[in-house]
């Protein structure tokens, strides 16, 4: 989209320097022939020039998101891969803290029937 608004705008201001330049032109009728014809040349190599360089641009782009694609998903596989180890790393510690979490809880359920039979 940007790519044709640019395209365009090339060609409504060549289009436009032509007719101002005809208008204003103190040249003769041949002289300003030949000045159209070399500008149509001069214009024709631009927009060839403009042509590939916006392809450049295209395959850039393509290039950068296939590029940009790969390494997000090798990113994805890192995190993946990080988690899973995070994860086996702790499983050990995270059964010992269940253990000793129950030991409190029964700790406190004893405690609790000692002061209720105390009373």
């Amino acid at each position: 989209m940007k790519a044709k608004s640019l395209l365009l705008g090339f060609l409504v201001g060549g289009a436009a320097a032509g007719i101002s330049t005809l208008l204003t032109a103190p040249a003769s009728g041949r002289d300003a022939r030949q000045y159209l014809k070399d500008s149509k040349h001069t214009l024709k190599t631009q927009l060839s020039e403009l042509k590939a360089e916006i392809m450049d641009i295209k395959n850039s782009a393509s290039i950068a998101s296939k590029e940009g694609k790969s390494a997000f998903k090798e990113f994805s596989k890192d995190i993946k891969h990080s988690i899973n180890n995070w994860k086996n790393e702790i499983l050990p510690h995270q059964h010992e803290l269940q253990r000793e979490l129950q030991e409190i809880e029964a700790a406190i359920r004893e405690l609790e029937t000692n002061l209720n039979s105390n009373k």
